[in-house]
């Protein structure tokens, strides 16, 4: 991954017809998600919140989803699924009316996200919450708050603890970005009775005027926003994320909460005197090493500190390093495989053209797909690394993709080739055609003896990819099962320490704002406390590190302290994947007159 230590994820896209209800498997509960198409054919942030719902529902892998307009809405429908959702993005678009009756007397589970909820006549959404829809909130360019910036409701409280809205002013125009709509509710009655609960409030950063932000009465749940914009470390994202239990009545999968921290962008010319003290610090913490791995260094350019003949180095060719590597597996390291080079070619991409700083299968400079990007350029790239890796006798646990940036066809085949893979995701509005989208023979998939490209490469010959539009990227506070692509996730919730901004760092981030965000995530359910951490970080200021001197391990050992004292329980990445081996069923997309 990147040095990055946070980015805005503002939107998602994603686009795909896969079938519709004949596809259903009738052995399983179903979760159906409703979203805004609209008469607008340029219209698509419906179908883009969706996928983020999809995504965010795949740590629930036992309910088949279901995906479809609310303007295909039948009669009845709501009462097939278990829970039902939707997301009220388009402002008045033009709900149907059997969708309005029914939503008024389901006895389904149903979460309405957003607007156009004052399409309900007034007095049925009264019996249902004991409240009226008063206004949208706005952005108050007057009153600034403490920093300067524009007012909004920005702060929501939740089981005791607060998430906040980002907002700031970005890029050179200084514009000011920030989600600021918000549905505000009025109480109905207030002196009478209510069963209405209020899960969570949000409070102005001026007036400290507070609101609901998401309430539940019975089977009914109302969320004052769409929690899919601006998505980061501390977002109200995470409080939506957790009320999904809540939403399926579903009970926690774990009984602890996890940590797990990785060790990144480890390549053979890395410096192996923070590498040993690394290995070390973890060792006595007792906290199990991770390595982010990348098989082979190359610097094309002669960017980096190295002799003249270390242009291209494969780890196996670098005995120092094997003998780091062999002296990690003694401490039963986890390798992740994160990238073959970790960067592209012999061109800047975009910053230095070496190894680990650059993007490998993205070209950077023009934001668009490689030129050679295929099926079959994919594959023969990780055969290549994959050659080394078993030369090194080493059986990664999981992919990482280098800066977290592909193309949908690139993520859709490290979802089948890869068991695992770890990290934020980039989501593409893209079509999937010629693909059983879960099938995973092991003919494909890595596994510690076999690799085989050309054998991968006909398996997935029928294999066509469309992409229109835009892209962006989403995280998440706990493991996913199957996102829009296939992949089974490891989540990285908490970013990385990074004492400076750069060409790599949107905004630094100490340690102490990790462990902060760490407490605050304790409330959510199933949540982990997952990040990575740079070997040069143990390096003083003056060489991007985080401690005093050379070699200061202190501020990791803080770190790793600190996340035990907030009771996280650093996991075994391997066995993990063991007993949590499941993959949620292929969603199920239905299109007009297919019910």
């Amino acid at each position: 991954m990147t040095k990055t230590i946070l980015k805005i994820f503002i939107v998602v896209f994603f686009l795909s017809t896969l079938g519709g209800w004949s596809f259903f498997n009738k052995h399983l509960d179903c979760v159906h998600i409703y979203y805004d198409k609209s008469t607008d054919k340029n219209y698509k942030i419906g179908k883009v919140y969706s996928t983020y719902l999809q995504n965010l529902l795949g740590h629930f892998p036992q309910y088949q989803q279901i995906i479809s307009p609310v303007e295909y809405y039948k009669k009845g429908d709501l009462e097939k699924c278990h829970a039902n959702f939707y997301i009220g993005s388009y402002f008045q678009n033009n709900i149907p009316a059997a969708f309005l009756e029914d939503f008024k007397v389901t006895k389904k589970n149903f979460a309405w996200l957003g607007y156009n909820i004052w399409q309900l006549d007034e007095e049925a959404f009264k019996n249902i919450f004991n409240y009226n829809y008063s206004h949208i909130t706005t952005l108050d360019k007057v009153r600034l708050d403490k920093k300067g910036q524009p007012s909004f409701f920005r702060f929501f409280d939740y089981k005791g603890e607060r998430f906040e809205k980002f907002g700031n002013f970005v890029g050179k125009d200084k514009v000011f970005h920030a989600g600021f709509e918000m549905v505000a509710l009025k109480e109905a009655n207030p002196s009478l009775p209510s069963t209405t609960k209020i899960l969570s409030t949000s409070t102005h950063s001026v007036t400290k005027e507070s609101l609901p932000y998401i309430i539940n009465n019975k089977n009914y749940f109302f969320v004052a926003d769409i929690p899919f914009s601006y998505v980061h470390e501390s977002d109200r994202y995470l409080i939506f994320a957790d009320v999904l239990f809540d939403i399926l009545n579903e009970k926690p999968r774990h009984k602890n909460k996890y940590a797990l921290i990785r060790i990144e962008d480890v390549h053979p010319k890395t410096a192996l005197p923070e590498m040993y003290a690394l290995a070390k610090v973890f060792k006595e913490q007792n906290v199990p090493l991770n390595i982010s791995l990348i098989p082979i260094f190359f610097d094309p350019l002669y960017r980096y500190d190295r002799k003249a003949n270390e242009e291209f180095v494969p780890m196996t060719h670098e005995p120092d390093f094997m003998r780091f590597i062999e002296y990690a597996k003694k401490q039963d390291t986890q390798f992740i495989w994160h990238g073959v080079t970790h960067q592209y070619g012999r061109v800047l991409n975009p910053h230095t053209g070496y190894t680990s700083d650059d993007f490998e299968f993205w070209d950077a400079v023009n934001n668009t797909s490689l030129k050679e990007d295929s099926t079959s350029y994919v594959l023969q790239r990780l055969q290549y690394g994959w050659n080394y890796l078993q030369e090194a006798n080493i059986q990664p646990v999981a992919w990482l993709t280098p800066h977290y940036q592909a193309s949908a066809l690139d993520y859709i085949l490290f979802a089948r080739v890869f068991d695992w893979n770890i990290g934020r995701v980039i989501y593409f509005e893209h079509q999937a055609d010629g693909l059983p989208l879960n099938e995973r023979p092991k003919e494909i998939q890595l596994n510690k003896n076999y690799f085989s490209a050309s054998k991968q490469n006909n398996f997935f010959k029928d294999l066509k990819v469309k992409t229109d539009g835009g892209w962006n990227g989403q995280l998440y506070p706990y493991e996913i099962y199957g996102d829009v692509y296939g992949q089974r996730l490891f989540p990285e919730i908490l970013g990385n320490p990074q004492p400076f901004e750069s060409s790599h760092v949107v905004y630094p981030r100490a340690v102490s704002e990790i462990l902060a965000d760490a407490k605050r995530n304790r409330v959510l359910r199933d949540s982990w406390a997952s990040l990575f951490f740079h070997p040069y970080l143990l390096t003083d200021w003056y060489n991007d590190g985080i401690g005093e001197f050379p070699g200061d391990t202190r501020p990791l050992e803080e770190l790793l302290r600190g996340l035990k004292d907030l009771g996280y329980t650093f996991v075994n990445m391997r066995d993990f994947t063991k007993n949590n081996n499941y993959l949620r069923p292929e969603p199920i997309y239905i299109e007009q007159g297919e019910h």
